[in-house]
């Protein structure tokens, strides 16, 4: 990738980090680091919610050799079990659903292997010098605001209090209103 490039990522980074109280971890990409996945850029950031237990986020950025950006966004500890699998394959479905309707260029998926729900976008170089805002928009705010309406549902799938049917309901609920009555899901 460009060093230009790379600079507008860096400044992108920096800039979103700090708007949102993300921490950002630059990653030491040498030989001598061992690592499953050579990522440029590690941030973490925390979900809070007054009803649920907090969610803490991890965001994964790699310039891949093709000069792609590619973004991993994901709740750490793992929530999904074997079990759970067909319930967060469900909800992510209908998170899909729901994130092409507006303007998002990623989409979730649910790690069979790992047991992660994720949110993976991948940008070509050449969208990242033409339209700076956006990609900001797309890095940052995208998964980090559907993250935030995900946030009970995938709580409530992971302590096994809800099943897919409710988790799908509430978020169509918050979705269509704007807001959701959270005494019809027990939640009061």
């Amino acid at each position: 990738m460009k060093r230009d490039n790379i600079f507008l990522l860096n400044k992108i980074i920096q800039t979103k980090c700090k708007e949102f109280n993300f921490e950002n971890m630059k990653m030491n990409n040498t030989d001598n680091v061992i690592s499953i996945l050579k990522e440029d850029w590690h941030i973490f950031s925390i979900l809070q919610h007054p009803l649920v237990a907090p969610l803490e986020l991890q965001t994964s950025l790699t310039i891949e050799k093709s000069n792609s950006l590619r973004l991993l966004c994901f709740p750490h500890p793992v929530m999904i079990s074997s079990d759970t699998l067909p319930q967060f394959i469900r909800l992510c479905n209908e998170a899909n659903s729901q994130l092409y309707a507006g303007t998002a260029l990623g989409r979730f998926w649910c790690d069979e292997v790992h047991h992660d729900f994720v949110y993976e976008v991948i940008l070509k170089e050449d969208i990242i010098e033409s339209c700076p805002e956006e990609i900001s928009k797309q890095l940052f705010d995208v998964p980090y605001y559907h993250f935030k309406d995900l946030h009970i549902p995938l709580t409530m799938l992971a302590n096994r209090t809800w099943k897919s049917d409710v988790a799908i309901k509430y978020l169509q609920e918050l979705r269509k209103n704007g807001y959701v009555d959270n005494s019809n899901y027990g939640l009061w």
